[in-house]
């Protein structure tokens, strides 16, 4: 998988825009602070792996 914003942990993408969470947000001029925004296929060097995502099937798999 490559290591790019897309596919790292620290990436969210609320309505469209992503933004990357891996550290505090940034305080701006007018006293608002946001997280800075990024690409999906951008990269910075503080890429962590992302989980799997959640598969309720194989739990049950596994239960039984």
């Amino acid at each position: 998988m490559a290591e790019m914003c897309g596919n790292c942990r620290n990436f969210f993408e609320p309505r469209g825009g992503g933004v990357c969470r891996a550290h505090p947000p940034v305080a701006r001029e007018d006293g608002s602070a946001r997280w800075p925004s990024v690409a999906r296929s951008d990269w910075c060097g503080e890429y962590r792996v992302a989980p799997p995502p959640a598969n309720p099937g194989i739990r049950r798999l596994v239960s039984a």
